[in-house]
């Protein structure tokens, strides 16, 4: 591995000097340390080094496994970066005291990007099934998030970003015992006190590099929620972030389940709803039953997410009949009306089977009950697309099903930003849908801007849209902004498509080699929110 040189080296063996003596800092006379508490601003328990890396061993190591055109994307690293792993108190769904960890990415180096004052992402990680999750795990193979660490890296932290990412609670060595999926409450706490926590290590460490005052918010998938959450949280405590942006996420969580429960197949359900349930379960003021929910031959399926899975991961699990590939419910149905497969095709017949199915037919009945009799703007009851110039996409009023009424709880389509916002994503996202994502929320933002909240600025980029001249579209920018993500979306959009991802059986076959559609998304809109950010 090439040394670092002269002046870099120097900066970088500066970040190493601080580290080396980070358990050193109480025994040289600092002050007493005071309890840890979630919710303060003392949130951090310890820290160590995990590694360093230079520009050369990122362009030969990590940036050299991309493909040519997301290597031109990424750009080569201008910066050298440390990685740091530190722990942090957090809370539990229901409140209760507990741990996570986190990884800080410390750019330094001869470039004036990479020293100095330099802007802070705090990056929220996507569904992760295996608790040993753990972005600060660069170098290490069998780390499950290793491919998301580097990116971030790549994208953020080599390019002068200074970076927090969170595991979560209920990841690595976080003492929960379940993971408090799509919680908005905890999940946007549990952000905030890592934020927290990596904002007081940055100010022990005295680096190369230091947060200044801008602050910048992203992830992807459920770290698109879990992003949108956290700005919420820190607008309602009035100190709203420079910027945001979600990317491929679930905003609408109530309107998604409502079109998966009507028979629209979404890829990685029985897996998702599995964790969904359990989270729920755990959350306060919940009302979810896992016994009236489940079929009872896969009644163990919410606790198997998050844990240490076998060699051969969730594969492994379905062959022991431990939780069905794809089928959530029974078809035909036992006991009501067959609603289903309202198109016949190929990704809607994978959510059924007669015996290995995952939620009661019992359980379903009563939900689309519900539905019908309490819809959803976004998830129309007939099956239809949702047709946004004609209905703002509201939520339920008054659903009163347990289930949508948790779900409701967490949806975050009323949540009206103020700062500028980006939601990407793609139109045939088989994971994510688009139209309960980032259509949803961008009806939502353009009904409010033009009645109450006339300041409000947002963009959405389609990556798979129809038209590459329109898949950006926006309000409340100027136009050198307009312009910018109009021709970066119209080239990223192309480079996505140019590799077949939009093609519907290619993105199942994909999946189940732990590739994907959904996953194939994450590079390009990575990308899009650091070219975003950059125009603040």
């Amino acid at each position: 591995m090439r040394l670092l040189c002269n002046g870099r080296m120097a900066a970088f063996l500066l970040v190493c000097l601080s580290l080396c003596c980070s358990s050193q800092l109480q025994a040289a006379g600092m002050p007493p340390v005071i309890p840890h508490l979630s919710g303060t601003t003392n949130t951090l328990i310890s820290w160590r080094n995990v590694t360093a890396k230079s520009t050369y061993g990122m362009t030969e190591d990590w940036l050299s496994r991309y493909p040519p055109d997301q290597q031109e994307w990424i750009k080569a690293p201008r910066c050298a970066i440390a990685v740091i792993k530190y722990e942090y108190a957090t809370i539990g769904g229901l409140g209760e005291p507990t741990n996570a960890t986190a990884a800080l990415f410390i750019p330094s180096g001869l470039d004036n990007v990479c020293k100095g004052p330099r802007p802070l992402v705090l990056y929220a990680h996507g569904t992760a099934i295996d608790r040993r999750e753990d972005l600060s795990a660069v170098d290490s193979p069998s780390n499950p998030a290793l491919r998301s660490a580097r990116s971030i890296a790549l994208i953020f932290a080599a390019q002068g970003y200074l970076v927090i990412a969170p595991n979560y609670a209920g990841y690595d060595r976080s003492t929960l015992s379940y993971a408090p999926y799509l919680n908005g409450a905890q999940q946007s706490r549990d952000m905030l006190d890592a934020l927290n926590a990596g904002q007081q290590l940055l100010a022990l460490l005295k680096g190369p590099s230091w947060p200044n005052s801008q602050l910048f918010v992203t992830g992807y998938s459920q770290g698109g929620y879990v992003a949108l959450a956290t700005l919420r949280a820190l607008d309602q405590q009035k100190r709203p972030a420079t910027a945001g942006a979600g990317l491929s996420g679930p905003y609408a969580l109530a309107a998604e389940a409502d079109e998966i429960f009507l028979g629209h197949a979404s890829l990685g359900a029985t897996v998702y709803l599995s964790m969904v349930a359990n989270s729920y379960a755990h959350m306060v003021h919940g009302n979810i039953d896992l016994s009236l929910l489940l079929n009872p031959r896969f009644s163990g399926s919410v606790t198997l997410f998050p844990e240490i899975l076998p060699r051969a991961g969730f594969g492994s699990l379905v062959e022991h009949k431990q939780i069905p590939m794809t089928a959530l419910f029974q078809s035909p149905p036992t006991g009501f009306e067959h609603p289903d497969i309202l198109s016949q095709d190929l990704m809607n017949s994978i959510e059924f089977d007669p015996i290995n199915y995952l939620v009661r037919s019992t359980f379903r009945a009563s939900y689309l009950s519900d539905v019908r009799q309490h819809p959803d703007g976004a998830a129309p009851p007939d099956g239809s697309r949702p047709d946004f110039t004609r209905q703002v996409p509201y939520q339920a009023d008054r659903p009163l099903n347990p289930m949508r009424q948790d779900l409701k709880k967490n949806d975050l389509r009323n949540y009206m930003p103020r700062m500028p916002l980006l939601l990407c994503g793609a139109q045939k996202d088989p994971e994510v849908f688009w139209d309960q994502g980032a259509a949803t929320m961008q009806a939502m933002l353009r009904s409010q801007q033009k009645h109450t909240h006339r300041t409000i600025r947002f963009g959405t980029l389609n990556l798979d849209s129809a038209d590459a001249i329109s898949n950006w579209n926006s309000t409340g920018f100027d136009e050198k902004t307009n312009e910018r993500m109009r021709l970066m979306g119209k080239m990223l959009r192309n480079d996505f498509i140019a590799h077949e991802y939009h093609n519907p059986l290619n993105s199942m076959m994909l999946l189940l080699k732990e590739e994907g559609y959904h996953n194939a998304i994450a590079p390009y809109c990575t990308i899009a929110a650091r070219e975003f950010f950059n125009q603040f």
